[in-house]
């Protein structure tokens, strides 16, 4: 039985939290051993150890489970919107979904569904990737939409984020710490009701702060 399935239907919450622990370490030595060290190349990143930790390492990691309930029978025609479009602020997220699905990824000006494969995971570059390549990666936009109200849907998501005092350079944007990313995010969806993001950090934007 898998990860989601253990989740679903254990009647034993700390069982959930050994499995949900072990799967974290398992999946951190993924995004930090193997992803983040091919990114790292890719880009021709010379960093040091104690630079690699403070990007990203476990403790930075944080682990989601996301339940989509069921809608009524009344409600039960067309789509049901589960999260609204936007991007992870995050390094790497590593998404693991169950086979509902509902996962649509934005590709130019359209949206794309992402279908459910069994045994996969779903890796996604977050803002603190595009700030680190210099916008050479993507932070894609994203959203969950059921086609079918009348299934749960669950799913898994790791991110790996740096260190709230690491400070990201890039030449596209001005230096600024991961706590002052997540304070500026914060703020805007207060007084906006939505994530401006890096936009806020670049001397290119009419937002540039």
């Amino acid at each position: 039985m898998n990860l989601i399935s253990c989740l679903k239907f254990t009647a034993d919450p700390p069982s959930s939290l050994v499995l949900i622990e072990e799967y974290g370490r398992h999946i951190t030595r993924i995004a930090v051993s193997a992803l983040f060290e091919a990114i790292a190349q890719a880009l021709n990143l010379e960093l040091s150890g104690d630079q690699r930790s403070e990007l990203l390492s476990e403790s930075t990691g944080l682990i989601r489970v996301y339940r989509y309930p069921q809608s009524s029978s009344v409600e039960a025609e067309g789509e049901a919107l589960g999260m609204e479009v936007h991007t992870d602020s995050s390094v790497i997220s590593i998404l693991k979904e169950d086979e509902t699905g509902g996962l649509e990824i934005m590709k130019g000006e359209e949206w794309l569904r992402v279908k459910p494969v069994a045994d996969t995971l779903i890796i996604n570059l977050g803002d603190m990737m595009k700030a680190i390549s210099d916008d050479e990666y993507k932070s894609v936009k994203h959203r969950v939409k059921k086609k079918d109200r009348t299934r749960e849907r669950h799913s898994v998501c790791y991110f790996v984020s740096p260190q709230r005092d690491c400070v990201i350079k890039s030449s596209n944007y001005k230096p600024f710490t991961y706590s002052e990313f997540e304070a500026q995010v914060q703020a805007d969806v207060q007084s906006l009701g939505t994530k401006v993001g890096l936009h806020r950090f670049s001397p290119k934007s009419p937002l540039f702060l």
